[in-house]
């Protein structure tokens, strides 16, 4: 049992080593890799926006396509270079129907530098809208308030449909040329994107924002910082506060490596059948309890003892505690708070009219006991005439 116990651990150990060293050769292969332009008239994006900002401050330029790669250059004169090998994931996210902006974006295997800061997400969008675009030109600006609403939304429409193509034909040049270079990418779109797109509510960084599933990855690069989690990285999901009468829950992603985990907090309660539903279309086991875990203890606990957790079934222990804690939470003994007002409104009836008939039968009493106590009419006539 010790000798099994100390193979798993020493071969839970090369695998880190040679995943380090995969990324370092990676990094190192990147680096040695330059751009290759090309001369005359390139396929460009013109006025789009980079993310995250150089010096500091909102940038505009163009992005061009080149023999092996992509080059953002900046009104200032800042370049950008991402070489096509360099791309481990690349979405393109065309205007969702409540928001104004198109986005290309790439997740890259070797960081690059901007703002002497290394980052691994990298986007370029554009706004739509007729006040970003100023159609008419000079005059467009003035007549927009004399637009009415239907016509307006209908601008904003199209707008927003020219501006989504023209990113989608550009995202499918660069797969051209990807392919062309032996370097193969394919941009991954949301889900829905062409209609009903599907996506959910929670707050894996700093604030709420869209979070929307795609083929390959969970995304929500509508706002910054950027979230991007590879779902092949994914080995189970746990949904915590899961719970009679609680509006949210919460999301914990645990990765391959037995190691990090990530938290998707505040998801409504009702985006959780969707959620269960599209983790089964991709085969990713989940389970749901009341209770939040913590995941750095139980980690650990799984990493020290492997060989354990196997033989016990891995994850089903946190479906036994579901199960567990359904038994002990049994519907038929949580009260309905509806049920509970109705209950304390039939009892506030019956002590009023348990009280007012405690009061009618002191007061019938009090009457017998006076009518009882007192002087007959013939007693009163008899001293009335005495008194006289």
């Amino acid at each position: 049992m010790r000798l099994a116990e100390k193979q798993i651990k020493d071969l839970i150990k090369k695998v880190k080593v040679q995943d380090q060293e995969e990324d370092e050769k990676i990094e190192h292969g990147v680096a040695q890799q330059q751009l290759q332009t090309l001369p005359g008239r390139r396929e460009t994006l013109e006025n789009v926006v980079v993310k995250p900002n150089l010096e500091g401050r909102k940038t505009m330029g163009n992005l061009e396509l080149h023999q092996n790669g992509l080059r953002y250059s900046s009104t200032k004169g800042i370049k950008v270079d991402i070489p096509f090998s360099n791309m481990k994931h690349a979405f393109f996210q065309p205007c969702a129907q409540d928001e104004l902006i198109a986005i290309v974006h790439f997740t890259l295997k070797a960081p690059l530098t901007l703002s002497n800061k290394k980052v691994t997400e990298v986007q370029f969008f554009k706004e739509s809208g007729i006040a970003a675009d100023d159609i008419d030109g000079k005059g467009g600006r003035r007549r927009m308030n004399d637009l009415d609403e239907l016509e307006l939304e209908e601008r904003e429409r199209v707008a927003k449909k020219k501006l989504s193509q023209k990113f989608f034909n550009f995202a499918k040049l660069v797969e051209n040329q990807a392919e062309k270079t032996s370097t193969p990418i394919e941009f991954d779109i949301p889900y829905g994107s062409n209609g009903h797109e599907f996506h959910f509510q929670g707050c894996p960084i700093k604030s709420v924002v869209k979070i929307r599933p795609t083929k390959n990855c969970l995304i929500a690069i509508s706002e910054f910082p950027f979230f991007v989690i590879d779902l092949k990285e994914i080995e189970a999901v746990h949904f915590e506060r899961v719970a009679f009468g609680i509006k949210n829950f919460d999301m914990a992603i645990i990765f391959k490596d037995f190691h990090t985990f990530k938290r998707i907090n505040s998801i409504p309660r009702e985006s959780i059948e969707e959620i269960k539903a599209y983790l089964n279309e991709i085969g990713v086991i989940f389970s749901e309890g009341v209770v939040p875990m913590n995941w750095n203890a139980v980690l650990q606990q799984i990493r020290e003892d492997f060989e354990s957790f196997l033989e016990t079934g891995g994850w089903r222990f946190l479906q036994e505690d579901e199960h567990e804690e359904a038994e002990e939470e049994d519907p038929e003994l949580v009260e309905d708070p509806e049920f509970a007002d109705d209950e304390s409104g039939e009892a506030s009836d019956d002590t009023d009219s348990d009280f007012s008939d405690e009061e009618d039968e002191d007061y019938s009493s009090e009457a017998d006991d006076a009518e009882s106590e007192g002087p007959s009419w013939d007693e009163l006539e008899k001293r009335a005439y005495e008194d006289d």
